[in-house]
């Protein structure tokens, strides 16, 4: 049945905290360190001393590669409880929103 020229859409779909998570650190990583190849994870998890839900990002490099501005980005990620480094990955927990 014909009702009207325009289209109905449904709401918008929600997007897992996971798929939000590694779509976001993967978009910081292509903007600060492009073609390094690095690789983004994200998984929910629960944090017993904040006591809260949260997403674990690790984003994996090379040894070669700088990853300073990265850092700094996981330092003041919105929601962050918690932020570590080495010479290969950074590890962001952040609180589920």
């Amino acid at each position: 049945m014909y009702i009207s020229g325009r289209s109905v859409k449904s709401g918008s779909k929600k997007v897992s905290p996971v798929v939000k998570a590694t779509r976001e650190a993967r978009a910081i990583v292509d903007k600060m360190m492009p073609g390094a190849g690095a690789t983004v994870e994200s998984k929910l998890s629960y944090d017993l001393a904040a006591d809260v839900s949260t997403v674990v990002t690790t984003i994996t490099f090379s040894e070669t590669t700088d990853a300073s501005d990265v850092a700094c980005w996981a330092e003041r990620a919105p929601g962050v409880i918690r932020s570590t480094w080495s010479t290969c990955s950074i590890t962001v927990t952040r609180a589920v929103a």
